[in-house]
């Protein structure tokens, strides 16, 4: 199970350029999703039990995604890859299954190792690479792209940190906190390279979670203020002793568009989409821009949606709104209930984490377009709370037992 969940992570380590530049893009495909169901047949097998109330929402989604088909196969040619949104329904459902399989080892240690490696990796990489092979952007504004996906990347970096940052106070011992410290610092200065500003909103949500989450807010609040200022810090010295690109970046600069086109594409998807309540069909968007990007006023050309509802509405119309709405909800609210059981700092910044990075990616980016980073990522999610929530429902026996159980950190502070 651990091997398996280590592969399947990481498809989330090698880009889609990268692939293609290897020519695995195809034998990618056939593997990803030959390990995903390798990971959910293992769980079935040692586990063979669904848990009670986790099928009503995925059949909700299944029934959507039908409505969708149907309007599709009316309107283009279906393909089956455009579907890959498909392949998170059978996780959400026996996702308590395989975290169940998983015993007495709990996955997210794994999960943080493997983070650390990839981030070591890929900061090596920067260091004893060609600049040249990394440097993206305008001449006047550099960014730095480590693995041939910049918003891949950074999603990564960030979920790394925050899980990082979590332990930082859990650590035991000097040479444990200088390590955690220098591994949260790389993934930091990673970060800021990229110049994406997603990374500012992934880290405004977790924040938002972590208070939504938490048995006590007012506790958490008060923890996470020098949190805050801490990465206004970070930021500070980045500016003042790295590069500037991020914050300018950040404010606009000389840029005459702080969205960088998105809010005029998005206007235009949004009329198509509104003049199509049935959808254009999966695919529609990649379509449109495969020959090149067409001018929207002679000037300003026109870019993906970078936002899943719009995307989603152009698509897959009414339904694939309600659909992507529906699954986007769903997941946070598993997130932020399992939250609220955790005893366990680490894995409730990993899972508030990955929330995060799903919600701001699914609000500025086409996070459900990337399956391998969405699929891998979710897969972890989900399993981790599974495991809190089977952990919780197991405290009442303990406490029958004479045993009284840790109580959460925030809880315990109050």
């Amino acid at each position: 199970m651990r091997l398996l969940l280590a592969l399947l992570l990481a498809f989330a380590f090698v880009s889609s350029e990268a692939s293609v530049l290897l020519q695995l893009d195809r034998l990618r495909t056939v593997a990803f999703v030959a390990t995903l169901a390798g990971l959910l047949g293992l769980g079935l097998v040692r586990a063979p039990r669904l848990v009670p109330g986790e099928t009503t929402v995925p059949a909700l989604l299944l029934g959507l995604l039908a409505l969708v088909l149907a309007a599709d196969a009316v309107v283009s040619e279906v393909d089956p890859l455009d579907y890959k949104v498909a392949l998170l329904l059978p996780v959400l459902v026996l996702a308590p299954t395989v975290a169940a399989a998983f015993a007495e080892r709990d996955p997210s240690e794994l999960v943080w190792r493997l983070l650390a490696l990839y981030v070591l990796a890929t900061a090596t990489l920067a260091v004893v690479a060609v600049p040249e092979w990394l440097v993206r952007g305008r001449a006047d504004l550099t960014r730095f792209d480590f693995t041939g996906s910049l918003i891949g990347h950074t999603g990564l970096c960030v979920v790394f940190l925050i899980t990082t940052l979590a332990r930082l106070r859990t650590a035991a011992g000097h040479s444990a906190l200088l390590v955690h410290a220098a591994l949260a610092g790389t993934a930091t200065v990673m970060v800021l390279l990229t110049g994406t500003r997603t990374a500012l909103a992934t880290f405004v949500l977790y924040l938002l979670l972590e208070v939504a989450g938490a048995p006590a807010p007012r506790a958490v609040v008060a923890r996470l203020v020098p949190l805050a200022f801490g990465a206004l810090a970070a930021l500070t010295l980045h500016t003042l002793l790295v590069s500037d690109d991020f914050l300018e970046r950040l404010l606009g600069g000389s840029s005459e568009d702080w969205s960088s086109g998105r809010f005029a594409s998005q206007v235009h998807w949004l009329t198509r989409g509104l003049e199509h309540p049935l959808g254009l069909g999966f695919g529609a968007v990649r379509e449109a821009l495969r020959d090149g990007r067409p001018a929207l006023d002679g000037v300003r050309l026109l870019e993906w949606p970078h936002n899943e509802p719009i995307r989603f509405l152009v698509e897959a119309g009414l339904p694939g709104l309600a659909f992507v709405g529906l699954l986007l909800g769903r997941i946070t609210v598993l997130a932020v209930r399992a939250t609220r059981l955790d005893r366990s700092a680490p894995r409730r910044a990993m899972i508030l984490a990955i929330a995060a990075d799903m919600l701001g990616q699914s609000l500025f980016q086409n996070y459900l377009n990337g399956i391998y980073h969405a699929g891998a990522l979710l897969f972890v999610l989900l399993i981790l709370v599974g495991r809190v929530e089977a952990e919780a429902a197991d405290e009442p026996a303990t406490a029958s037992a004479g045993v009284v159980p840790d109580l959460p950190e925030a809880t315990a502070a109050t």
